[in-house]
């Protein structure tokens, strides 16, 4: 009568008269070190990494699983099929590898059916792990799946795939699975099928070391890379030289470009494959890279494929670096652009803080240029040549004021508006001998800008600050822009001039944010030596009466004298501009004399008259009229 799976014990596969070459009655059975099985499975993942591993213990377990299920079919006389399948759960238990303690049981092998659910106690395999390898972000008992599936599917005489769902070896409380046909998983199953096909073996071995020597091949690029990068920063080679040796290692075009989409440095023999490379091409694309990020493109008409990433400083983006890729694209060159950008970062960090330098020092002189008026004229020309900068061309002086506006502007406002316009200024220059020199202060900027650097690029100064002013947006700037100082010492007469110029712009609130102060005519004698409040008070002094008068009775008698004036004191003249008749005109005029108690037959009178208008019509304090 045959036997139930409860009652196999080990006395039907363990003899007490062990012969030599014998194993386990004859049955092909052995016993092995659970310790041994534990290093075992931790030398597979060294060696073959985790995917591989598993796939390879999977596949053990399987076939593991088959031919116990067929010894046992031959060895033991079970009552029926049902109790020799149920008894691979008991080899498991009698082997010392889990217990297996099942909660669902649907089976019916006539009609092919299986769906099997529970629990396994104290699984062998998930201890050797923790002890070897520790937590692990998925089920590991690898040889407990594939030794049911295996045996299950000998029985079934159809596929059948068991899944663990909780592994102690992943940090649960206790391991269980899940055992299935694979037409009742369905799509489910698809994963896992992966691992149960069949592969050889020594394929993947030579595979594995063919991607070793890759890797050290790889790495070996990556240190000399890196290497040689270093070693061009150090000698001082720049972009144009890590352009070369990212092409040389990669054998590769390359195109560094600045954040303007400007080249910086280029290599590759390829007739004008750097056109094609430039981000322009995808600059809507690159505006949204943020980050040490990389974007892999290409174009339609072209069969090659580029790869692309920011050059970053303090997070701030400075330029790109492309290369032209393989069709089969890893992170391998990813990781070594990125090395290539760190490097190229570095060196332009260095170049900013050597140019900034720079610009101190030219701004400690540019100071006292401007701001000092007993500087030795031989000693600061000497000075700034040292600095390879030659002042004895001509040179428009530059005072930028930042107003605020109807909110208060805070000192990080002032610095962001002041930085934009000095770069741009910079920018506007940046491939031209002698480049603007610039002093920073906090709401204000003082330059001195080559004469010919405008007079070239742009129509007229004019031109060039109200292009400034268009480009960045500037509402609530004004810029001053001397006539030319044409000798060292005129420097300190020319930065007074414009500088009063914007005062007077500023103060009286003109529309126009651009002032040249060779506008103001002779009032620039003045405006160097008063303050428009004292200027306009002088012209008060001497107008009052004739002011007063006119806003009592809406007269006109200041237009009068204003015309009067632009006519060279003709009264016939003047009457018929006016449409007025003599009599009418002369009558003004005595009536002007009266109010400001002067004769305008004397010359001296005449000119304080001039002046005083001037004044008031240079501030504003008058409406404007047609000269002629």
């Amino acid at each position: 009568m045959g036997i139930k799976a409860h009652d196999l014990s080990l006395d039907h596969l363990i003899t007490t008269q062990e012969k030599t070459g014998m194993k386990l009655k004859d049955l092909q059975l052995t016993l092995t070190s659970a310790d041994a099985w534990g290093l075992l499975r931790k030398d597979l993942t060294s060696a073959l990494g985790v995917s591989r591993a598993k796939r390879f213990l999977l596949r053990y377990g399987w076939n593991c699983g088959v031919h116990e299920a067929r010894i046992l079919k031959k060895a033991i006389d079970w009552e029926n099929d049902l109790e020799w399948l149920i008894a691979g759960s008991k080899m498991h238990h009698l082997t010392g590898r889990v217990l297996s303690y099942p909660e669902n049981f649907q089976v019916n092998m006539e009609k092919g059916r299986f769906n099997v659910s529970g629990h396994w106690i104290d699984s062998y395999e998930a201890k050797q792990h923790l002890t070897y390898s520790g937590k692990h972000h998925e089920p590991v008992c690898y040889f407990l799946i594939g030794y049911a599936s295996g045996y299950t599917s000998e029985c079934m005489g159809k596929k059948v795939i068991f899944k663990e769902i909780n592994c102690k070896g992943k940090g649960d409380q206790h391991c269980s699975y899940i055992g299935k046909t694979v037409d009742e998983w369905g799509e489910e199953i698809s994963e896992e099928l992966f691992f149960y096909e069949d592969a050889d073996m020594g394929k993947e071995l030579d595979q594995m070391h063919r991607r070793i020597e890759q890797q050290k091949e790889r790495f070996k690029i990556g240190y000399t890379l890196s290497q040689n990068l270093t070693k061009d920063m150090l000698q001082g080679k720049g972009l144009p030289g890590f352009a070369e040796t990212i092409g040389r290692s990669l054998h590769c075009p390359v195109l560094i470009e600045g954040k303007h989409y400007e080249t910086l440095a280029e290599y590759g023999d390829i007739p004008e494959i750097h056109k094609y490379m430039s981000v322009y091409n995808i600059k809507d694309k690159i505006e949204k890279m943020k980050g040490n990020s990389f974007i892999e493109w290409s174009l339609e008409d072209k069969t090659f494929k580029l790869l692309t990433t920011p050059i970053l400083i303090e997070s701030k983006n400075f330029g790109y670096i492309t290369i032209v890729i393989d069709q089969e694209n890893d992170d391998f060159y990813k990781d070594l652009l990125e090395r290539a950008a760190i490097i190229s970062a570095l060196h332009m960090q260095n170049e900013r803080v050597a140019i900034e330098t720079e610009q101190r020092l030219k701004g400690e002189l540019l100071e006292q240029l401007l701001n000092n008026k007993g500087f030795k004229k031989n000693e600061m020309f000497d000075r700034f040549s040292y600095l390879d900068y030659n002042l004895s061309t001509p040179h428009y002086v530059m005072y930028v004021v930042i107003q605020e506006e109807t909110k208060e502007i805070d000192n990080y406002e002032y610095l962001n508006i002041r930085n934009k316009i000095s770069e741009s200024i910079y920018q506007d220059f940046l491939n031209d001998d002698n480049q603007p020199l610039i002093l920073l202060k906090l709401n204000c900027i003082q330059a001195i800008i080559d004469k010919d650097l405008i007079d070239t690029n742009y129509k007229s100064p004019r031109h060039f600050g109200e292009k400034l002013i268009k480009k960045l947006g500037l509402a609530n700037v004004y810029i001053g822009i001397s006539d030319p100082a044409k000798e060292i010492t005129d420097f300190y007469k020319k930065f007074q001039e414009v500088k009063r110029a914007v005062e007077l712009a500023i103060w009286k609130k003109s529309e126009s944010k651009v002032v040249l102060s060779n506008e103001l005519g002779h009032l620039t004698l003045f405006l160097s030596a008063r303050d428009p409040e004292d200027l306009e008070a002088f012209a008060n002094e001497n107008l009052h009466n004739l002011i007063e008068y006119d806003k009592k009775r809406n007269a006109e008698l200041l237009h009068t004298l204003m015309q009067y004036t632009q006519n060279e004191f003709n009264v016939h003249k003047t009457a018929r501009e006016m449409c007025i008749s003599i009599s009418g005109m002369r009558y003004r005029i005595q009536k002007i004399e009266e109010l400001l108690e002067i004769d305008l037959s004397d010359s001296n009178s005449r000119f304080q008259v001039q002046l005083s208008l001037q004044i008031l019509l240079v501030l504003g304090k008058v409406d404007h009229l047609t000269l002629v």
